[in-house]
């Protein structure tokens, strides 16, 4: 189907507008996952009322949950910018969300109340992967 504005749209994702929206909204999503990257931890855990000694394990638990899911939403965005049609648009999603998960920590290592983690790269690669997988699946599920 073609709008007024030469957009088509396909079972999975528009193009034209749409597709630009979505990639404004991956810009965005990227910019405050690496807003969030500079900020204390301790900072946050207070600002939720947790205490920043009690957390330990649990807290490490959820800061991996937070990297796999901040990774696995940008890898989405960025396989729909891209248009999901196809394994090179999941491939270069993952390339540019590892990328940038890998920026991220080299942000940190200057930051005082960070530091940077190549345990934490890797998880950014796997939320990335998870992300770009299933946005793929479900647009392949979408055209059946």
């Amino acid at each position: 189907m073609t709008g007024d504005d030469g957009a088509q749209e396909s079972g999975d994702a528009a193009t034209g507008p749409a597709r630009r929206r979505v990639r404004r909204a991956a810009v965005g999503w990227t910019l405050a996952v690496v807003a969030a990257s500079l900020v204390d931890p301790a900072a946050i855990l207070e600002l939720l009322g947790a205490s920043t000694t009690a957390a330990g394990a649990g807290g490490a638990a959820a800061f991996a949950v937070a990297h796999l899911v901040a990774y696995g939403v940008l890898a989405w965005l960025l396989v729909d910018g891209l248009g999901p049609d196809g394994s090179n648009a999941v491939l270069v999603t993952v390339a540019v969300a590892t990328a940038a998960g890998v920026g991220v920590e080299l942000l940190q290592a200057p930051v005082a109340a960070r530091t940077a983690s190549v345990n934490d790269a890797l998880v950014n690669a796997v939320g990335a992967a998870l992300g770009a997988g299933s946005r793929a699946a479900v647009g392949r599920l979408r055209r059946r």
